[in-house]
């Protein structure tokens, strides 16, 4: 029998490419390290590359976004500009946007972003987006802030759509002329050291971009080390079952702090088969004397 995923994974393979990056793309801008971003422009064929997982994940993306497309054509949006490109030349910064969508006689940029249910549910505004943990998410309003400007509008949108359940959400964005400047005065600063051949100081690891960045291995080649093997399928179970109860603990966590703040202030409830029951507790601050400690960071390599 012929191995058919064999087959899918050897062509999503093939999609894995290098191209060179001779401008700031403004769906990087958002990254909070410049020195990165320098990298992306002078060393570009030495960034190491994604995998065929992240590469189903891409193409995933692109899926939700065809399917958002048509489900705003059907309920009578006009849709226009699909993947238009930008450039702008002062600051060398490009890109292109998802879309356009006709409202009241005005286009209006939209970017279409697909989540897990538990990013989705916790995305509400730019401000969720601007304070997330996640680098990429982080970039999604640089992304489109960019491209408000270079197309002199004020307003656009985010189109979120729930993986899991299908279900959209809209962001709106008003162009924030203090954060736009901080954008443009980024890329002067980027394009400066690409013509000086020089490179910015390097962010603190604490920031958490370090950790996953694909020029890691030039920036930081001080930090490996020799890795132990352990040679025990008992625990390695144990680590694949982590992983997959991970996003159930989230949903929990935030299904249970959202729970708690509706019925702050209630010294009971009854829902249902439920009763909560609420009182107030007074909270004693103390100092807790320094202490040392082994940090585990647990990631998936394959």
């Amino acid at each position: 029998m012929i191995d058919i995923i064999q087959a899918v994974n050897e062509l999503k393979a093939k999609k894995i490419k290098q191209w060179p990056v001779r401008s700031n793309r403004a769906s990087l801008m958002g990254h909070p390290c410049e020195r990165y971003l320098v990298y992306k422009r002078t060393r570009w064929q030495e960034e190491s590359m994604h995998d065929v997982r992240v590469q189903y994940i891409f193409d995933d993306g692109n899926v939700h976004e065809t399917a958002v497309l048509r489900d705003l054509h059907d309920a009578g949006f006009q849709i226009l500009e699909q993947q238009r490109a930008f450039q702008w030349k002062q600051y060398e910064i490009t890109g292109s946007i998802d879309a356009k969508i006709v409202s009241n006689g005005t286009a209006i940029p939209i970017e279409i972003k697909s989540f897990s249910d538990w990013s989705w549910k916790a995305i509400n505004s730019i401000e969720d987006m601007l304070k997330s943990k996640l680098v990429y998410m982080r970039g999604y309003p640089a992304q489109m802030t960019l491209y408000l400007l270079m197309d002199e509008k004020e307003e656009g949108a985010f189109i979120l759509k729930n993986k899991s359940s299908g279900l959209l959400k809209q962001v709106n964005v008003k162009l924030d002329f203090e954060y736009s400047e901080s954008l443009i005065q980024k890329a002067e600063r980027i394009n400066a050291h690409v013509k000086a051949e020089t490179l910015p100081d390097r962010i603190p690891e604490s920031v958490g971009a370090c950790e996953w960045c694909s020029f890691s291995h030039i920036c930081l080649p001080g930090k490996t080390h020799e890795a132990s093997l352990l040679d025990d399928p008992e625990f390695e179970v144990k680590l694949n079952r982590r992983s997959e109860l991970k996003p159930i603990k989230d949903e929990y966590d935030e299904l249970d702090k959202e729970i708690r703040e509706s019925v702050k202030e209630k010294p009971e409830v009854i829902c249902g088969n439920w009763k909560l029951s609420g009182k107030w507790v007074e909270k004693n601050e103390y100092t807790v004397p320094a202490s040392k400690y082994w940090q585990v960071s647990i990631k998936k390599i394959a």
